[in-house]
Parts: C-alpha cells; sequence; structure tokens
C-alpha cells in the first residue's frame, strides 16, 4: 500500500549561502493545545487524519534549522503518564501554519490520547523517524467488516497521516460513518514510523466483539487446511482472512460482469455432420420451436411481414391482381373506358382574330 502525500514533502526555503555542517538542530517549543472544531476556518476533515495546524512562526524558526524532511513532530504531554510510567506521546505531520501565534489545532483523537483539555501545554518536538513496512491494527467494532474494500479505504484514509505510534487510538472516516482503529505495532521500529511516501503492509487482529467461526470437521476441515498451507504467505488472523475473502468475491463478481469476447462456438458452412453436437442440438431445438410456434398461430394472427426496399425508393401500393378465376365484368369494362371522357371548358372565351 503505497501512502504518501500531504503537508509531509513540504520543504521550506532555506537562506541564502546556507550551508550543510551535519550537525542536526532540533525544533522544540510549547504551545497551547485546541481541538480542531475550535479552528476559525471549516477543516473539521482534519479530525480524520494525523496532521495538525501550527502558527507561521514556526515555519520561519524551521526553515533556520537544518532538520530532516518530510517534517515530523513529536507531541508530548509532561503533565500525563501513560499506565507503563512514560510520558504520554504521539506523532504528526503538519498540515498548515495558519494557526494563531502561541497556539496548535490538533484532531480529536490526539487530544484524547494525550489527555489534554483546550488551552493545555503540549510540547511538539521536532523527529525523524524510519520509513515503516509494517504495521497492525485493531478496528475498535465489528462494524469495520462491513466495509467491501478495506485496502481502497485504508490506502485513502492513511493518506492523511505522516506518521503512527503505537498505542495511538487513530480515527478514519468512510460512508459518514467513523471507525476507530487501535495501532498495536509497527516495524521496523517498535514504538513509531514514518509512513509518508512507502510501501506499507497493513494487518489486522480481531475487532472488539468479534466471535471467532466454529472450526468444522471432516473432509472439509482437510481443505481447509491445504488450503491455508497454500496461503502461508496471507495474513494469519481470522479477521484479515475475512477481509481478504470479501476483497476476492468483490474482484470474481466483477470479473463476471465484464465483458468477455470470443466465448461463442464455431459453426462449419460446409456440411451439417462437421457441426458440433452443441451446435447440432440447438439447431434442432430452434427448429422445434419455430415450428410449433408457426402450427399455434393462426392465419389471422400472421403479422405482416416488413417491407424491405432499397435506398432512395418510394412505396405507392402494390399492383392490383385478381384471385384466379375471377374475370372482370362488360360494366366493369366499360366504366374503365368511360374514364377521363369529358370536354375541357374555360370561362373566357377566346377572341376571335
Amino acid at each position: 500500500m503505497d501512502i504518501g502525500g500531504g503537508f509531509g514533502g513540504f520543504m521550506p526555503p532555506r537562506p541564502l549561502h546556507a550551508r550543510y555542517t551535519g550537525r542536526q538542530r532540533q525544533f522544540t517549543k510549547f504551545y497551547s493545545a485546541y481541538p480542531i472544531a475550535a479552528y476559525q476556518g471549516n477543516k473539521m476533515d482534519a479530525n480524520y487524519g494525523g496532521k495538525i495546524f501550527m502558527p507561521p512562526s514556526a515555519l520561519d524558526e524551521i526553515s533556520q534549522l537544518e532538520v530532516v524532511y518530510p517534517l515530523l513532530f513529536k507531541l508530548q504531554n509532561d503533565e500525563e503518564e501513560s499506565s507503563s510510567g512514560t510520558k504520554l506521546r504521539t506523532h504528526c505531520g503538519v498540515l498548515e501554519f495558519t494557526a494563531e501565534e502561541g497556539r496548535v489545532y490538533l484532531p480529536q483523537w490526539m487530544m484524547d490520547t494525550l489527555r489534554l483539555s483546550p488551552g493545555s501545554a503540549v510540547e511538539v518536538i521536532n523527529v525523524a523517524l524510519l520509513h515503516g513496512s509494517l504495521v497492525k491494527l485493531q478496528p475498535q467494532s465489528v462494524d469495520f467488516l462491513d466495509i467491501s474494500d478495506h485496502r481502497a479505504v485504508l490506502e485513502n484514509a492513511l493518506r492523511r497521516f505522516s506518521a503512527l505510534t503505537v498505542g495511538d487510538m487513530i480515527t478514519i472516516e468512510y460512508n459518514n460513518h467513523e471507525y476507530k482503529l487501535n495501532v498495536l505495532e509497527t516495524q521496523p521500529s517498535p514504538s513509531a514510523i514514518n509512513i509518508v511516501e512507502t510501501d506499507l503492509s497493513v494487518d489486522f487482529a480481531p475487532p472488539i466483539g468479534y466471535v471467532e467461526p466454529t472450526a468444522q470437521s471432516g473432509p472439509g476441515s482437510q481443505a481447509s487446511n491445504s488450503s491455508s498451507m497454500a496461503n502461508i504467505n496471507q495474513p494469519t488472523s481470522s479477521m484479515a482472512k475475512d477481509i481478504r475473502q470479501k476483497e476476492d468475491a468483490a474482484k470474481g463478481e466483477a470479473a463476471s460482469l465484464r465483458f468477455q469476447a470470443f466465448r461463442g462456438a464455431g459453426v462449419r458452412l460446409s456440411s451439417g455432420a462437421d457441426k458440433p453436437s452443441s451446435v447440432r442440438s440447438y439447431a434442432s431445438s430452434t427448429a422445434d420451436n419455430n415450428e410449433k410456434q408457426s402450427q399455434d398461430i393462426s392465419p389471422d394472427d400472421e403479422t405482416p411481414v416488413p417491407l424491405d426496399l432499397p435506398i432512395g425508393t418510394l412505396f405507392f401500393g402494390y399492383k392490383l391482381i385478381p384471385p384466379p378465376g375471377s374475370e372482370p365484368t362488360d360494366a366493369n369494362d366499360a366504366n374503365e373506358e368511360d374514364k377521363f371522357q369529358g370536354e375541357g371548358r374555360v370561362l373566357r372565351q377566346r377572341r376571335k382574330r
């Protein structure tokens, strides 16, 4: 899954005549944290991502430092500790440098992860993370299984993130429905990874409330064991297998609906003996059906044959042909001869000269 895009690849201009001395200078500063819902602009979509809003002064300061790009930051709450005794922290990217001075705006799931209330102090530290190769996620609801194409949904959702940290409870949105995913594992780094412009493999743990299907005994179990050995490289969790089966079923349905050319049977014009049995049976059945239909239809029910004329030809009716045995009478002949026998008249007489 290729993940990238956003502000993660932003590289602010450096001052003229600046040289790289090989020293890494770190950006560290405290800000007042507020949720994105309190931001003046309409940026509610940023709640379903992993990037924050910072003030313009931060960009000016970062542009003077020799930092590693893309820009990644560690957010840390020094007043709260996790169950393991370490300070609460997460990692993020930056979306815009448009916040008010002294403030940063965070997605709601970051506020909940760091246990921050509006106006609480948060430390923002510039860091460099390894590019990730694997992340294991655990959906917090079985509703996540209702998504038909998990690969496409996750690929689109993770484009809004720059980094993932173990312990994060991220939120994504699909079809006007929110889904919470817990980050259980990251590789190669066991704590946090960079997912900007990287090929990331995603594995799933069973969601909260998911019930494992019961195993079937008998020949079916042997077939399932052989298929599992054949697919040893597939995801190991049952939830991941269910997702893969749904994706394969959707692909098979799409393939069945796709047009397939040259799928018919060939027919020889030379002789009927060389025709395939299927073609002969079809031809015989078609002939029997046509004969039966012709017997069932009465002469009154016969539909007229369509008139097939060359292009540019006008049709004014057929010539009257009397039926055999009928001869015209003398009265009819006399009427035919008396037609158009009158004299013409004019309203104005011609003058004689």
